[in-house]
């Protein structure tokens, strides 16, 4: 579930700082803000107490495809992101109005609720058991280091994003509100592309788990062991 927080804020700082520059030109204010990055992985559930095909319903919910028309296992979470941007106001002293920078932008990416399903059907320290939980835990195992690996390029992003809002000019501190709502609309807008391309890329990395190629050696790892240790 997508959560975008907007927090303003807001951190008055009445500089008296003269520029040569006509009233409403803020293009020689520099911008610098401060850029807060944190995640997380979340705190991961196991669920044995639901059926086959409860747990193929919950996934047919959320577009997971699993092997058949059956899920005896699924790995669910979410993603989650948080931008939190605080802008300062720098005055045009001695010309009229402020001139609005980002000040401080709090980013956050990360999961919640991750979930491994398994069946109450399969029976316990089978080796379909077995199997079906590595394979749910491989997938979380996936998240975790898709989310390690894109953390460094959240917070270039973040960064670069934030070092290129523009500065906005007003010329009541009663708009502040208004063009902090509108520097954190254009973050968000831009990071979210960002994002996507993370949600995209984890989407690629669990398709190599799931796949008929990978089901097929799964199948034959148990059909093998039954055949080895269940000989009449």
């Amino acid at each position: 579930m997508k959560k975008i927080l907007f927090i303003l804020t807001i951190y008055f700082y009445l500089t008296a700082q003269s520029f040569a520059q006509k009233t409403g030109d803020c293009s020689s204010v520099k911008v610098a803000p401060e850029i807060k990055f944190s995640t997380s992985y979340g705190d991961l559930q196991y669920d044995f107490g639901k059926t086959t095909q409860t747990i193929t319903q919950i996934a047919a919910r959320i577009g997971n495809k699993e092997r058949s028309a059956f899920a005896t296992g699924l790995a669910t979470i979410t993603v989650d992101n948080e931008y939190v941007l605080g802008t300062k106001a720098v005055s045009l002293f001695p010309q009229k109005g402020y001139c609005v920078i980002p000040e401080k932008i709090n980013v956050y990416v990360g999961f919640s609720d991750p979930v491994i399903y398994i069946s109450r059907e399969l029976k316990k320290n089978s080796c379909q058991y077995n199997l079906v939980m590595l394979h749910e835990k491989t997938h979380q195992r996936i998240n975790k280091t898709a989310l390690d690996y894109f953390v460094p390029y959240f917070q270039f992003a973040a960064s670069k994003i934030g070092y290129e809002l523009k500065p906005l000019y007003i010329e009541s501190l009663d708009e502040i509100n208004a063009v902090t709502n509108k520097m954190t609309l254009e973050f968000t807008r831009r990071f979210d592309k960002v994002l996507a391309i993370f949600k995209k890329e984890l989407a690629v990395e669990q398709g190599k788990l799931d796949n008929q190629a990978n089901y097929m050696i799964e199948d034959d790892i148990c059909r093998n062991f039954n055949a080895k240790h269940f000989r009449r």
